[in-house]
């Protein structure tokens, strides 16, 4: 019962055939009975080879379609359709395990979801003309079949008659993201920088939807009547061209906003045939009225921090501040406060002494007021891991974040970058790639994939990820410094020298240095006349951070600047100046393939014991 088909002709045979009967089990375990069967050994050999079993969700409907297509890739008769290895099963299985399906995974739900169609036409055509009429006119008076796993929601239209109500606006289209994108029955919800692409745009919905891969958008309007707010939303069934699915006006006070985004979320679900979990039930009818003043202060706060600019982040202080005023036990402003110290800390704009406890506080004081917020918990895993190192702490708080909010394109993004810190490459990839599958406009999670790649050592790819982030938004300081890495990491010296003329062309004393060092000594001899200057500027600021955050004031692009001259003593002596000053990025030293030539000094093995990194033995 559990050979495979080449087993039962008497053909050679290998690990696939392992893998098969691994998948017959499986398959038991799933639904409670065998895929192949006869009352006698040829008939089960007959099934073997011929017939092809119930899928698993006809049997127990509860399995994910994910885990039906993974056991019955272990069990196609081919074996070259089959899992080549036991390690590529178990490489699937942990994807979804994370919420993330694999490419091929994907394909094979494409092709059963056709041939599950197919089946319904030939058995239509069977019964008759009549039969075909009825699916015909099911299919377009009761909407689909299955459910709308993919969804975004496009800017709502501003009809206050007001631009500066702008804020409120986007607010509300936010929120209405956030709520379905805690909704786990959605695979993918996209995220707020790749919809807002779309504000004034020509472009139609279908388009739009491929463009965004998802299958179905949400688009409407806001208006304001009085003291009360009306949204309008229309949720559209986007491909292969747009269908209305459902329209609806909701009016509320301000007081009630949250109570009509969850409102929202609730119908939407109900409409695209996601099923909530318990607890996703208890949150969309757990929204409580708010404080009109409080919510407005929080949501002027909010719109300003995400610019990041210094400016804006002090008026985003103030708004929360303003907000907690109003209303002292009003979590969102907390947690707001405690990504305005955060930004303030990753953009070295204010020392980590300084900002960490403060962000901590908020954050901390944010989750205590509400436990299932995931803006709070991811909050406070980034503080545990770029403030504290507190790796074990931090990965707690990280996946209960994506664990309230599945769909959250920024958490995924940051706690790549947490795996990357704690050297699980493979594991950091797939949260990476999931933030782009969730926001794939995002020019800044570009540049935090690219970081991903490097530290694979797939230079090729980190560059490329580089380039197509500065495509996106040229002057994305992060995707420059990734491009800067990439190309020292490949020995690419031209091409890392002419991007430093670019970079210090508003620069004349570090455009003067590097051609005079090139003049003297080559490349060697343009990064140490350029880490001299920055480190002088460096001494005489006394270390303090730049408020652009700046590399002349950043101990550790310093000490990359030795270590690209070759200067290695210095090199680690700057580490060292970056640890005392709690530099956040620090901990990235432990695998950037950038400090291999540090790694067997003693000095160098002693900074990683000190933010308990892994060692070399």
């Amino acid at each position: 019962a559990y050979m495979s088909p080449e087993q039962t002709q008497g053909t050679d045979v290998d690990q696939r055939t392992d893998i098969w009967a691994l998948g017959v089990i499986l398959y038991e375990l799933l639904s409670g009975e065998h895929p192949f069967k006869g009352d006698y050994e040829q008939a089960v050999m007959f099934s073997i080879l011929n017939e092809e079993p119930k899928p698993i969700t006809d049997l127990r409907p509860e399995i994910p379609k994910t885990i039906e297509q993974v056991v019955a890739k272990a069990i196609e008769k081919n074996p070259d359709e089959r899992y080549q290895q036991v390690g590529e099963l178990l490489d699937d299985l942990i994807s979804i395990s994370a919420g993330i399906v694999p490419d091929e995974i994907k394909v094979r739900m494409r092709k059963a979801k056709l041939r599950k169609r197919k089946r319904i036409f030939l058995y239509a055509g069977a019964s008759g003309l009549i039969i075909i009429m009825a699916v015909i006119a099911l299919s377009l008076f009761t909407g689909r079949a299955e459910a709308i796993e993919s969804i975004a929601v496009l800017p709502l239209e501003n009809l206050t008659g007001d631009d500066e109500k702008e804020y409120f606006v986007e607010a509300a289209t936010d929120e209405l993201i956030g709520q379905l994108g805690q909704i786990s029955g959605f695979k993918r919800v996209i995220s707020r920088t790749s919809v807002m692409q779309y504000k004034e745009t020509d472009k139609s919905l279908p388009e739009i939807a491929r463009e965004l891969n998802v299958d179905a958008l949400v688009e409407g309007s806001v208006y304001q009547v009085g003291e009360k707010v009306r949204i309008r939303v229309q949720l559209i069934d986007a491909l292969p061209e747009e269908r209305n699915l459902w329209v609806q006006t909701y009016e509320r006070p301000m007081a009630d906003v949250l109570m009509m985004y969850s409102e929202m979320a609730y119908t939407i679900a109900d409409t695209t045939r996601i099923v909530l979990t318990a607890e996703e039930m208890i949150r969309l009818n757990s929204a409580h009225p708010v404080n009109p003043e409080a919510h407005d202060a929080y949501l002027k706060g909010s719109y300003h921090w995400k610019k990041t600019t210094p400016e804006d982040l002090d008026i985003a202080q103030r708004y929360f501040e303003l907000a907690l005023e109003k209303d002292p036990s009003y979590a969102p402003a907390y947690a707001g406060l405690a990504w305005v110290w955060a930004v303030r800390q990753q953009r070295l704009i204010t020392l980590p002494r300084e900002t960490g406890p403060k962000a901590k506080a908020a954050a901390l004081q944010a989750v205590a007021l509400d436990d299932r917020s995931a803006t709070a918990h991811a909050a406070l895993a980034g503080i545990m891991t770029w403030t504290e190192w507190d790796w074990a702490g931090a990965e707690l708080e990280w996946r209960r974040a994506l664990e309230l909010d599945p769909n959250a394109a920024n958490t995924h993004a940051y706690f790549a970058h947490f795996l990357v810190i704690a050297g699980r490459l493979k594991d950091a990839l797939l949260h990476s790639e999931k933030a782009l599958e969730l926001d794939p406009f995002n020019a800044l999670f570009q540049a935090l994939f690219s970081k991903v790649l490097l530290f694979d050592r797939r230079y090729d790819d980190a560059l490329a990820a580089a380039r197509t982030a500065l495509a996106m938004q040229p002057g994305n300081v992060s995707a420059r410094r990734q491009l800067r890495d990439a190309l020292f990491c490949k020995g690419m010296s031209d091409e890392h020298l002419a991007y430093q003329r670019e970079w210090f062309a508003d620069d004349p004393e570090l455009a003067t240095a590097l051609e005079r060092g090139v003049a003297e000594a080559g490349y060697e001899g343009a990064q140490k006349r350029i880490a001299n200057i920055l480190a002088a500027r460096y001494e005489e600021s006394a270390g303090v951070p730049d408020p652009g955050g700046l590399e002349n004031r950043d101990a550790r692009l310093i000490s990359k600047r030795y270590l690209s001259a070759g200067d290695y003593d210095k090199a680690i002596d700057w580490l060292e100046k970056a640890y005392e000053v709690h530099h956040p990025s620090l901990p990235y030293i432990g695998f950037h393939p950038i400090y291999d030539p540090l790694r067997s000094d003693p000095r160098f093995q002693d900074l990683l014991r000190k933010m308990n990194l892994p060692v070399e033995k």
